[in-house]
């Protein structure tokens, strides 16, 4: 089977020179990690009463981290679950590596602590009946001593299952690619995607207004977690352009940037740290394939509800932490700032890749072929993310949202974005 828009997997790996040659096998099982709870929790800070704690959990270069629970303190459950590819057959040197941190709002978050569980721990889990489960002892590091103290313990379940997805499912819902040495399965991955839903003035925006603070409608921001990101883009980050005037004034070394990269980290956490379990402000929502990522985006513009032709626009930065965060893009003028790259990066001076993307729905080929497609690009001042990533860019598509959709990566300068935007009427 290949890929809808023609290019097999293999001939997307020879694109780039670091994959020539590369051997990318279909794990064999998916493991399965649920952090229930948190107890007696180390408190990093001693002025507030109550810490904000997620979690973050990694297994070899794959990482994945929780909402933050606002308030949530020293006892507070996460009930919260996150899936990695797995192949228990080989003698991996990896642990199962959890970490738990106090989200702060002008600082850098704390560790509260961490703990390490081998995988031989779990090697014979091989079922949720037979699941790992029990609490796990972290360890807290004094930042000035360096000494060891109790970080408090969490509560943990942790099983694998064989990889039987894609054998069990139809052509059309299975992510594989056909290459000359065979059929690869790639795991389409379930992700998890946060729906914010703001109402709070932009603080970074009353800055740019000289402290007049804007009013404007409320807008919604998601965060997406992806996979593969450490395997298709081997480390690369790119930091922040210094030949852009308006990046300049958030990351120059003068009194007035510091001021603003302290408001885009507020306005971040505003944007991004809702918590679905506290509050009505945040939804989750489970992302399967491309499909579903379109009609859960689609769920939320009104525009599409009209008979006004028009696909909207989204800005986004994918993290090195495997984080896509994006929100819509429009002529507002508040509602454009708060989805610049900045503030989605929360001031962070590198990220992988950013840009802007939207739906081809209304193109001729489109039309013709009764296939709605992605189109992303690099069009970002703020990072400037350089041309010949794009075709990794478009390899981390297909391995998180599979080969059914058509999907376009072009440059920011290349004609047939303009073509595309303007035959679905993007502004």
């Amino acid at each position: 089977m290949t890929m809808e828009n023609g290019d097999d997997f293999e001939s997307a790996l020879r694109g780039v020179g670091q994959f020539e040659g590369i051997s990318f096998e279909s794990p064999p099982a998916i493991l399965h990690v649920k952090i229930l709870s948190g107890s007696d929790l180390y408190k990093t800070d001693a002025f507030h009463k109550k810490i904000d704690p997620y979690v973050e959990v990694a297994l070899g270069c794959d990482s994945s981290r929780s909402i933050t629970r606002l308030r949530g303190g020293s006892n507070c459950f996460f009930n919260w679950s996150v899936t990695f590819p797995f192949n228990p057959a080989k003698k991996l040197h990896d642990a199962l590596v959890v970490t738990v941190w106090d989200q702060d709002l002008l600082t850098k978050n704390d560790e509260v602590g961490r703990c390490v569980l081998p995988i031989n721990r779990f090697k014979a889990c091989e079922s949720k009946e037979r699941a790992f489960s029990g609490k796990l002892k972290l360890v807290h590091i004094g930042r000035l001593s360096g000494r060891e103290k109790d970080g408090g313990f969490v509560d943990i379940e942790v099983y694998w299952e064989k990889n039987f997805i894609f054998l069990e499912t139809t052509n059309s819902q299975k992510n594989v690619f056909e290459t000359p040495s065979g059929v690869v399965a790639v795991p389409l991955p379930l992700n998890f995607c946060v729906t914010n839903f703001n109402t709070m003035p932009g603080i970074a925006q009353a800055i740019v207004d000289k402290g007049k603070l804007s009013e404007y409608s409320p807008f919604r921001t998601y965060s997406l977690r992806l996979w593969h990101i450490p395997f298709v883009f081997q480390g690369y980050t790119k930091g922040w352009n210094r030949n852009y005037k308006a990046a300049q004034q958030i990351y120059g070394n003068h009194l007035s940037c510091k001021a603003m990269r302290a408001a885009l980290r507020i306005q971040n956490f505003i944007a991004y740290s809702n918590d679905h379990h506290t509050n009505n402000s945040a939804h989750v929502h489970e992302i399967s394939g491309m499909k579903t990522l379109y009609e859960m985006l689609r769920s939320y513009d009104t525009a599409s509800r009209t008979d006004r032709v028009s696909s909207p626009r989204y800005t986004y930065v994918i993290m090195p932490d495997s984080h896509m965060h994006f929100s819509i893009t429009s002529k507002n003028v508040a509602t454009d700032f708060l989805s610049k790259h900045a503030l989605h990066a929360g001031a962070s001076t590198e990220v992988v890749y950013s840009g802007e993307f939207f739906f081809d729905q209304y193109s001729c080929q489109a039309k013709a072929t009764g296939k709605i497609g992605l189109v992303i690009d690099n069009n970002s001042g703020t990072f400037a993310p350089p041309k010949d990533k794009l075709d990794l860019l478009k390899l981390l598509m297909h391995l998180n949202f599979g080969t059914v959709m058509p999907i376009f990566a072009l440059d920011r300068e290349d004609p047939l974005l303009k073509k595309l935007s303007d035959a679905n009427g993007v502004e």
